[in-house]
């Protein structure tokens, strides 16, 4: 390229990376999402009151029953030796640092096959598309699911144009504990040294084998698959590999996805078996990894509930933007085969401004419930969003973690129960702890920056107890919703129920809604 083409085609690069990771800055908090970002709050808290082997055998033992995440967990541990102590959000934007690893190989790959670097925009736009990038918000999502997508896409680039190079298979061997879906991959590695006739095809078997034997030594988890091969469980796949879709309808998003996946399927086919004999190439091999990612999360899940939303969850979006990434990679693979330049920028940048317009509504929600989370545990010391026991609650308030202040309101609400009319629900439901409530009578907000909370006062302990979840759906003329866990052991349970709004940069205000009763038999009272 000459001088000023390379200044724009980094000043394009530039751009697409600075939206991503400015995103990331406004939308992240420094407290743990999900239930298992506290699994790095505990890890520190072992490794300080263990000895250094006790240590390598906690970075490999574990993680809910199934994932070794040693990955992840050195990860944390290089940050906390380096910063002194965890905090959530520079974790998230450093671990979203593997996204920009992840495009060197497509950029080697594009100059083994004699393509233009412009098509590095196109792929970068399909990589950092906004929808599929919602899991990057969360630690444990960015740490296992982007690290795994950076394992797959080095090891298939080595695979086949660094075939006489070790690093490749140090990575393959390693993949497994980045994430579950990397024992899916070493036979497919093994296959691509075997039928290269790669001097290193005997040593990685070896060694492959020595990994899943030690990978599965001490398993002692529960089975969480019926063990059965149902429609459901291809159903889910066919969802899983369509997860590229925007998702234009809710109501009929499983089935946009599934219709999504079949014409993913049928290409990769034609591309491996289309000349009658098996021909794997780089974007192929991204296929069929996925693929396999997507098999072993229905089967291994098919006895967890509803394989249509386990296909559909948030931390599984980027696989589909990878998805994207191969199809994009298989069509300029071939040069009587190439899609034309303007046409792959034009399509992918397109893709990328609809994913945007897509995440926008999502992603308001996720903060919003972070948000509920963090003031749950700064102020109630409870969380509303998972189970999380006194115990765990005490990690945030060890020397390895320190909240936020501009994160927390200046101030905060004593609630009251004020003489108004009462605002009830129109639906509620309580299950296994799980209750929900809608409204369609809430005043709309003042200004749609302001965020609101639902926050119920337990009256009948001996030391009153406070819930706060989002608002979810808080949008004019909408049904508004909330969600929220409440483990109650007595008979009967009282809740004061009050609507809670932050305005941005100014103290929180209330207003009180209704009384709740619920009994231990799962009903609701008013």
């Amino acid at each position: 390229m000459r001088f000023k083409e390379k200044i724009a085609w980094f000043l394009a690069m530039g751009g697409l990376l600075f939206f991503h990771f400015y995103r990331l800055q406004l939308h992240t908090l420094n407290f743990p999402n999900w239930g298992d970002d506290y699994a790095f709050l505990e890890l520190l808290d072992y490794v300080q009151k263990h000895d250094w082997k006790e240590n390598v055998n906690y970075i490999f033992h574990f993680h809910n029953n199934i994932h070794r995440i040693a990955y992840s967990r050195i990860w944390i541990l290089i940050q906390y030796a380096l910063l002194g102590h965890l905090n959530f959000k520079t974790a998230i934007i450093l671990a979203n640092v593997q996204l920009v690893l992840i495009l060197i190989p497509f950029h080697w790959f594009l100059q083994k096959i004699k393509r233009s670097p412009w098509h590095l925009v196109g792929i970068a736009a399909l990589l950092l598309a906004p929808f599929g990038n919602i899991d990057n918000f969360n630690l444990i999502g960015v740490l296992q699911h982007t690290g795994s997508i950076l394992f797959l896409v080095w090891i298939a680039y080595g695979l086949f144009y660094a075939e006489n190079q070790v690093w490749f298979i140090i990575l393959a061997l390693f993949y497994p504990f980045v994430s579950t879906e990397g024992l899916a991959f070493l036979p497919m590695v093994g296959y691509v040294l075997w039928t290269k006739k790669s001097h290193l095809k005997i040593p990685f078997t070896v060694f492959a084998l020595a990994v899943i034997v030690f990978y599965f030594h001490d398993y002692v988890g529960s089975a969480s698959s019926t063990g059965q091969v149902t429609w459901s469980l291809f159903k889910g796949l066919f969802i899983f590999l369509g997860n590229w879709a925007l998702p234009i309808s809710d109501s009929f998003r499983a089935s946009i996805n599934f219709l999504a996946g079949i014409p993913v399927l049928l290409f990769f086919t034609w591309k491996i078996l289309g000349s009658f004999r098996i021909n794997i190439t780089f974007p192929s091999l991204l296929f069929l990894q996925i693929a396999a990612t997507g098999l072993l999360i229905c089967y291994g899940r098919s006895g967890m509930g509803d394989l249509e939303l386990i296909a559909l969850s948030d931390r599984f979006l980027l696989y589909g933007n990878t998805m994207l990434m191969a199809i994009y990679c298989a069509l300029i693979f071939h040069k009587h085969q190439t899609l034309r330049l303007p046409w792959a920028l034009l399509l992918s940048g397109t893709w990328m401004i609809a994913s945007f317009f897509m995440a926008r509504r999502p992603l308001q929600e996720m903060y919003q419930r972070w948000t509920a989370d963090l003031l749950g545990a700064y102020y109630f010391q409870s969380s509303s969003a998972y189970e999380c026991p006194p115990e765990t609650m005490q990690l945030l308030k060890k020397t390895y973690y320190r909240f936020d202040t501009e994160e927390i309101p200046r101030q905060f609400p004593e609630f009251s129960v004020q003489k108004t009319s009462p605002i009830n629900p129109i639906i509620n439901r309580f299950q296994e702890g799980r209750l929900s409530l809608s409204w369609n009578q809430i005043p709309e907000k003042t200004n749609v920056t302001d965020q609101r909370f639902v926050v119920l006062a337990q009256e009948n302990t001996p030391e009153k107890k406070y819930y706060i979840t989002s608002l979810s759906n808080d949008y004019t003329d909408r049904t508004k919703h909330s969600k929220l866990l409440i483990f109650n052991t007595l008979p009967m349970a009282h809740f004061q129920v009050f609507l809670l709004n932050l305005p941005n940069n100014q103290y929180p205000t209330y207003q009180y809604l209704s009384a709740l009763t619920i009994t231990n038999q799962g009903q609701l009272l008013r």
